[in-house]
């Protein structure tokens, strides 16, 4: 056994052992998005510099994190600003915040404060008691038709955005924007039935395999010119660059404004291509769509041949 001396008259004082060591809000909020996608940091910390901008009474974009201390947060500071939210006016619409926003922001207050709680920077979490808006549930309308979405590709002309789209990518399968836009040429392979496969590397650092037919992965390959497994499979046609998020929402976007059909985004292909291919829960776990409520508009949505949802899995 080790023996420890112990000097006389002397007061041992034991060592206080801290969860986080955090010196103000610029800290905590680094350590809250900490491991998150470089876009979810972005957007997480927008929300949170408009909740510091509120309470100082500045500009987002001037506000300096460290400005305000959350250990001075009270319930009625977050009250006050979840009531100027219904307030707001789009600079970009000019019609009040939807409740979509408004939800979003109250959800990353309530997330960054909890955090702080649970990390003992934070006494108290204010945010507790606080109820995001609920929005109004649009799933159903956001799901297009097969032939919505044929249309879509057939008045694409041939070449990369007719790949996006059909391959649409997203549609055939279920991919993210992120997930295309960091596809690489190593990422799409033939399998050993001779179908196309592709591996995602996703929201939650997660890897997924899917199969696309064989034709488009010959589409595909058709636009490989580069021949280099790490060059991007969608690039620019300036600069040779991966296409970004944004640029991909725009082709997908102006596909469907050929067909008729305005505001299409990658997402609405997202959820389409679940309601197509027949996804049950276990598949829409897999692919991390929401299957509470958003489950109930999906099969309601299907037409009914569709409808395979398995009992046991409900």
């Amino acid at each position: 056994m080790l023996s420890i001396p112990i000097q006389t008259g002397v007061i041992a004082v034991a060592a206080t052992q801290k969860m986080a060591d955090v010196s103000g809000t610029a800290q905590l909020v680094a350590f809250w998005l900490h491991g998150k996608s470089k876009a979810s940091q972005r957007s997480y910390e927008s929300n949170i510099r408009c909740f510091v901008a509120f309470l100082l009474v500045q500009k987002p974009d001037e506000v300096r994190l460290n400005d305000l201390g959350l250990r001075t947060i009270t319930m009625n500071d977050v009250q006050a600003y979840c009531d100027y939210l219904e307030t707001v006016i789009s600079s970009s619409t000019g019609n009040p915040l939807s409740t979509d926003i408004r939800k979003r922001r109250t959800l990353a207050v309530k997330s960054l404060l909890r955090f702080g709680h649970e990390v003992e920077y934070l006494r108290y979490n204010a945010t507790i008691k606080i109820k995001a808006p609920k929005p109004r549930q649009t799933l159903a309308e956001r799901i297009l038709s097969e032939m919505e979405v044929m249309t879509m590709i057939a008045l694409t002309l041939p070449g990369r955005d007719h790949s996006l789209i059909k391959f649409i990518f997203i549609y055939y399968t279920g991919a993210r924007v992120g997930e295309v836009a960091r596809l690489t040429w190593r990422d799409i392979r033939l399998n050993r039935d001779g179908q196309g496969q592709v591996t995602l590397f996703g929201k939650g650092q997660e890897t997924k395999t899917v199969i696309i037919p064989k034709d488009l992965y010959k589409e595909l390959q058709s636009l490989n010119d580069d021949h280099s497994p790490n060059a991007a499979v969608f690039i620019s046609r300036k600069g040779q660059k991966p296409l970004g998020d944004r640029h991909i929402r725009e082709i997908v976007n102006n596909a469907g404004v050929r067909a008729g059909i305005k505001g299409v985004s990658p997402h609405w292909l997202r959820h389409s291509h679940a309601s197509h291919h027949w996804i049950g829960v276990r598949l829409l776990n897999w692919y991390n769509i929401r299957w509470d409520i958003n489950l109930w508009i999906l099969q309601v949505a299907m037409p009914m041949r569709n409808r395979m949802i398995a009992v046991d899995c409900i």
